[in-house]
């Protein structure tokens, strides 16, 4: 497994990784088995996490169910491609509450590429930063932060390679 510092330039942020895993592997856990990695902490609902779900079609929801059994659609799935392109919207505003302007997402694309049998290629990279409008600079480089995506891809990478 290797993993590369996440690239931030202009208005995108950029993650590769190689994981120890089949390509639909990759996919799986990366999109429908997102509550396996992702972070209880990393949610916008109004009570503690309980699980993380991508609904597996285009048009479905990303979203965290709270404990309290509040749900909150975080995202929206643009591409379902499995096993090699997954894309999403970014439906949370600067403060870090749910945006309710669609016009006013990023976007993030994940595509999955197969290196051998057992090894694959993830890129990500998310984008569309100045939808969020002034000041968005600061979503940007919150999520290419070592609390961002990094840290949500050092959990996915070992959880995907154990899957």
């Amino acid at each position: 497994m290797t993993q590369d510092s996440p690239a931030r330039t202009g208005t995108e942020v950029r993650v590769d990784m190689v994981v120890e895993a089949p390509i639909a592997q990759a996919y799986q856990v990366f999109t429908t088995g997102i509550d396996s990695w992702w972070n209880r902490d990393h949610h916008i609902g109004p009570s503690p996490l309980a699980e993380e779900v991508v609904e597996p079609f285009e048009g479905g929801r990303l979203y965290g169910r709270c404990v309290d059994g509040t749900e909150c659609a975080w995202g929206r799935v643009l591409v379902w491609q499995p096993p090699t392109a997954f894309s999403f919207t970014w439906a949370i505003d600067l403060t870090w509450q749910l945006e309710t302007d669609p016009a006013r997402a990023s976007r993030v694309d994940v595509t999955f590429t197969p290196l051998d049998d057992t090894r694959t290629s993830v890129t990500l990279i998310h984008s569309g930063f100045e939808n969020h409008g002034d000041g968005w600079e600061s979503m940007r480089d919150a999520v290419a932060s070592p609390g961002g995506w990094p840290a949500l891809q050092e959990e996915y990478v070992k959880v995907v390679a154990t899957a």
